[in-house]
């Protein structure tokens, strides 16, 4: 009986979070329906809710989407990705966005596909309009350390990123055109406007008992993502420093609970420019709508050419509105941290010395000044 084989390769901001803790937490659920998700904690080629590990290994260098722990195992993966499907006979479900934005190169799925050791293997892929798209990568880029404001001129063809036509065929190329599976991302054509159930829904799964949970991963505003953007000048890039990039994330992650918010992400963007992005991908989109889609894409990924001239521009915070901003959250995060001390004054000596005990090593941990973080704002 030949092994099937499903690998969801994203792409990014497409729900992937959301869709992969559903997989994670009703694995046993999906074993009852004759589905086999790997998500052992012991397994090599799993990491947290998904499979970031096995497109880790192929990347071939260091990258920020695994641990520490998990990086000194990436030359095993492989192996134990054939292995793992050779132990079951129940269809394979992998999971990871990477797959389509990291994988770039065939020869590193041609090692994927032989890995796999199987013909029947599918590839899901969902897609997400470009203008759309980019505001949620940008969200992403910024929680992550990036420090350049949105630019809606870098949303072009020529950034693979954006243009799902460079994907498709790569995948296509080796695995074959007929075993790619495409879904557009948009909640009014997804079945039952949830991405949990439409991959559910297209794999032929019944999961009457499933949990479904909220949606993971949202995008931050945009008045929280440009103060962060700020912020992110003083602290370590993953280039520069890993340790540092990962104490970092602690801190980006503390910060931004602080922050004031804002109007929201699509503020970044005016009309303009989201019609303008639409032009650029026209072609492509057309294309992608003919081949995958049998010319019914929707409408959502091309330009109105009857609409009138938008005419306004995005809102982006001046220099004085960041500095308001930094000094409300700066006065937020005293406050959370005096009430954190009273409370701690409240409590047993003996649980109190052990408390401030932690609170010092937490401290020694998060703020540790990093000598390469030197860049200003």
């Amino acid at each position: 009986m030949s092994r099937q084989i499903f690998i969801h390769i994203g792409g990014e901001k497409t729900g992937t979070t959301t869709l992969q803790r559903f997989l994670t937490r009703n694995t046993s659920e999906l074993k009852k329906a004759g589905f086999f998700y790997p998500c052992e904690a012991h397994n090599i080629c799993f990491e947290s809710i998904a499979h970031f590990p096995i497109a880790a290994s192929l990347v071939g260098q260091r990258v920020e989407f695994v641990s520490e722990k998990r990086q000194r195992t990436l030359p095993l993966v492989l192996g134990a990705l054939t292995r793992l499907v050779e132990s079951t006979d129940a269809p394979v479900i992998l999971s990871c966005e990477h797959f389509s934005s990291r994988l770039t190169q065939a020869d590193q799925l041609t090692m994927l596909r032989a890995a796999l050791r199987t013909d029947d293997i599918k590839i899901i892929y969902y897609i997400r309009e470009p203008s759309d798209l980019s505001l949620a990568a940008w969200s992403t880029g910024v929680r992550c350390g990036r420090t350049k404001a949105f630019n809606a001129s870098d949303v072009t063809p020529e950034n693979r990123y954006f243009n799902h036509l460079e994907p498709l065929k790569l995948w296509g190329s080796i695995f074959g055109d007929s075993n790619i599976i495409v879904r557009e991302y948009n909640r009014s054509r997804l079945i039952g406007g949830d991405i949990r159930k439409d991959f559910c829904e297209l794999l032929e799964i019944e999961l009457p008992r499933a949990q479904f949970e909220n949606d993971e991963n949202q995008s931050f505003d945009s008045q929280r993502l440009q103060v962060l953007s700020y912020v992110n000048c003083g602290l370590s890039q993953f280039h520069e420093s890993e340790n540092g990039w990962r104490r970092a994330q602690k801190l980006r992650e503390i910060i931004s609970t602080h922050i004031p918010c804002g109007e929201s992400l699509n503020g970044s963007m005016s009309e303009q420019e989201r019609t303008d992005i639409k032009l650029r991908f026209s072609e492509i989109n057309r294309e992608i709508s003919e081949r995958y889609f049998d010319g019914r894409l929707s409408h959502d990924w091309f330009p109105d050419r009857n609409a009138e001239d938008p005419g306004i521009g995005s809102h982006s915070q001046s220099l004085d509105d960041i500095t308001s901003i930094l000094r409300e959250t700066v006065i937020r995060i005293a406050d959370t941290c005096s009430d954190y001390e009273m409370r701690l004054r409240e409590v047993r000596p003996k649980r109190r010395r052990k408390l401030h005990k932690l609170l010092k090593r937490l401290r020694r941990r998060f703020f540790q000044s990093d000598s390469r973080a030197t860049a200003q704002p």
